[in-house]
């Protein structure tokens, strides 16, 4: 948790001995451990062996920028140093003003200087000090205050500033109340607008962000704050409160697009987000009659001795990963005695109910898309939950839905002319428009540049000629596809299609021409067009009967074109071919035929069609799901595969890519810069043994040998090597 422990004491007297004593040697920082990782113990005139005092200056530098990333996370911190200078102490209080930081002083100056002068002859050569430096620094504790805001203890005082339960059994009721999310209408639906003296409520984090009424939210937050029976945990969304007050950007989306500009508009100023900030806790650690009761926001596994020594983070987080909730609930029921309970919110990625397991409440349900504002009550006939549905948030389903107003061609041509993040290319009588690689880069997604994505429009007749897929996301890219937002975004049945590993390509009838339209990568005259046309001419058994398809039907075949002989991607495939993955109506509103149209077609021009996997039937199936394909040891009918596209039942579609694809697309990553600088300066992000061992093997081996330098080839003659064959 947010303490900060500072000694003060000579050299001699004891400091490092009491560290170790209580338990807290690894939760500390000491600045001669430090000085001894600088430089070793150095030779003195005398013959004598000591600590170099010269490095203080980087010592001092490291120390505080380690103690600024345990700060961070909110860890317990113990600083083995004299501290001996006012100055010293208050460079800890600015940091601890910084991070909400409670700063506790254990006082060893009391030790006569005669014993610290004793016990320092007594230490390894190597640590002692002159006496003369022990008695400057015992002139230093007679002039040198202690700063203000700083508790001051005993040594044998540790034991009172540990987080101990308070006892809340004075009131009637106790409320925790879940994620809130800018859902005011729902909360004060279940408060019925008012707080009862008598009761205590604990509020368990995530106020703010995806919810419509965040102003309102905030204000009442602000109205509340200093009642004696109230309780606001942090949770991971308040970091953003905590930007806002600084006048710092939000690394949120979300916040800077939406949020932020609800609380200005409810005349929330910067100041009252850091008095708000101020007031967060971090946990709530109580005895109610014959109960104990744990409340944070992301759970824990066990409730250890001493909670102090959790730090902050994991009690915003939770305990592991974020998908490990049931685990953590299951090990508590285990490990706790059986009076004692936990509640939390923040994830429940498989909408169980709030009484996850025997002891532990899950107060999560997404009440910003239209879940439940989930809450446990607990009086003394126990335990209670209570779920409010919330009737005012964000209909993420309208991002699924398509437009069925009619779209002006002239008109949609006009403005996005004038959009800087849409390229057009002329082609005769046809132009494309795709979003440039700024947009990209930029995630400029709106509805023109996610439309902008291999649409051919004949500027002569204002006609669509052919048209690719909208541009949509991948799992995690964007706040729509979030794994915890899925839940309340796909509509089941999902299918899931193999995702081939190739480029894609159009194939349409131009009217004007009378002749098959044939394009790649936004344009029908580059190398991708060309390898495109060719394969398409060399496996189409009846070209003609293709024409006269898409001239009556104007739509466009959408392939995935597999070349491993000319543009080799990650996935290996034996020849070249085409797949066909979908039929789009050349029409500037998205619209594509049903899977069986697909199969239909591709049986009749005879066409190899994209590959059904799966059919999942409801989100805890979709949950099993994808942990078991994003497992690294994953193959799909003995195969790797680059992954899946997923398709719900009202047409939404998003993209997974596994874990063997992307291993292998970063390697090729990697290759490209061993061959321009020789090596790879990022190794951190090797993470597998097989990611180490190919670096090695082409840094050394692999980038001299003759042959294309392909990842795919490349692989192979890894495994050979790793085999021992070669």
């Amino acid at each position: 948790m947010r303490v900060l422990i500072l000694l003060r004491g000579a050299p001699g007297c004891g400091k490092t001995t009491w560290i170790e004593n209580n338990g807290l040697k690894p939760y500390s920082l000491s600045a001669d451990d430090l000085r001894l990782m600088c430089q070793s113990p150095i030779l003195g005139v005398d013959g004598s062996y000591g600590i170099s005092q010269s490095n203080d200056k980087t010592v001092w530098e490291i120390l505080f920028q380690l103690l600024e990333a345990r700060m961070q996370r909110g860890e317990l911190t113990v600083i083995d140093a004299t501290n001996s200078k006012t100055s010293e102490m208050n460079r800890y209080k600015t940091l601890a003003s910084e991070y909400r930081y409670r700063i506790v002083l254990v006082d060893m100056t009391n030790i006569p200087i005669d014993v610290c002068k004793k016990q320092n002859a007594m230490r390894p050569q190597y640590k002692q000090v002159p006496d003369d430096v022990i008695e400057r620094i015992y002139s230093r504790f007679a002039t040198q205050k202690i700063p203000s805001g700083i508790k001051v203890i005993a040594p044998d005082q540790l034991q009172s500033i540990w987080y101990k339960p308070m006892d809340l059994s004075q009131y009637k009721k106790i409320h925790h109340i879940g994620d809130i999310h800018g859902c005011y209408t729902v909360l004060n639906n279940y408060l019925g607008g008012e707080i009862h003296a008598d009761e205590f409520y604990i509020f368990t984090g995530d106020y703010i962000d995806r919810g419509l009424e965040n102003g309102e939210v905030v204000k009442f937050l602000c109205s509340i704050l200093e009642m004696p029976n109230v309780l606001l945990l942090e949770g991971n969304h308040e970091r953003w409160i905590y930007c806002y007050g600084k006048g710092k950007p939000a690394k949120s989306q979300e916040f800077e697009k939406r949020t932020k500009q609800e609380l200005i508009d409810a005349g929330i100023s910067e100041k009252d987000a850091r008095i708000l900030y101020r007031k967060f806790a971090q946990c709530a650690y109580y005895r109610f009659h014959d109960k104990i009761v744990l409340a944070t926001h992301g759970g824990l596994s066990l409730i250890p001795e001493n909670l102090s020594l959790v730090p902050t983070e994991e009690m915003i987080k939770g305990t592991g990963q974020y998908d490990d909730y049931e685990i953590v609930a299951k090990t508590f029921d285990e490990v706790m005695p059986d009076n004692v309970y936990q509640v939390f919110g923040h994830r429940n990625t498989k909408s169980l109910p709030t009484h996850l397991s025997k002891r532990c409440f899950d107060l999560e349900d997404s009440v910003e898309f239209g879940g439940s504002l989930r809450v446990v009550t607990l009086d003394e006939s126990g335990f209670h939950t209570i779920e409010t549905r919330n009737t005012v948030f964000r209909d993420l389903n309208i991002k699924k839905k398509n437009n069925v107003d009619a779209v002006d061609v002239t008109s949609l041509v006009e403005s996005m002319r004038q959009n800087k993040y849409i390229q057009e290319k002329r082609f005769d009588h046809i132009s494309s428009f795709n979003f440039t690689p700024k947009a990209f880069y930029d995630r400029a997604w709106d509805e023109q540049t996610i439309k902008a994505r291999g649409l051919f429009i004949d500027t002569e007749s204002n006609k669509v000629v052919a048209r690719a897929y909208e541009k949509f996301f991948n799992i995690n890219e964007r706040s729509e596809t979030k794994f915890g937002v899925l839940k309340n975004v796909l509509r089941f049945p999902v299918m899931a299609y193999v995702k081939e590993n190739g480029f894609l390509g159009l194939v349409s009838y131009d009217h004007k021409t009378g002749d098959l339209f044939i394009t790649s990568k936004s344009t029908p005259t580059g190398p991708y067009a060309n390898n495109l046309r060719e394969i398409f001419y060399q496996q189409v058994q009846d070209v003609d009967a293709v024409k006269e398809y898409l001239k009556n039907n104007n739509v466009t075949l959408v392939f995935e074109c597999i070349d491993p002989e000319n543009d080799p991607h990650i996935i290996r495939y034996e020849s070249k071919k085409l797949v066909l993955l979908d039929i789009v109506e050349n029409d500037p509103t998205f619209k594509k035929h049903p899977y069986f149209d697909v199969d239909y077609v591709s049986n009749m021009l005879k066409f190899e069609c994209k590959h059904l996997a799966y059919i999942i039937t409801d989100w805890p199936s979709f949950c099993d799901w994808y942990s078991e394909v994003t497992a690294a040891d994953y193959m799909y009918r003995g195969s790797y595969i680059e992954g899946f596209v997923l398709e719900d039942f009202d047409g939404f579609m998003v993209k997974l890519k596994l874990h063997y694809y992307n291993m292998w697309k970063h390697m090729r990553n990697v290759v490209d810069t061993v061959n321009q600088f020789g090596y790879y300066k990022y190794t951190s992000s090797l993470i597998s043994k097989e990611e180490n061992l190919f670096y090695g093997w082409y840094k050394t081996i692999g980038k001299d040998l003759p042959g294309p330098k392909n990842i795919i080839a490349l692989r192979e003659l890894f495994y050979q090597y790793a085999s021992g064959q070669t």
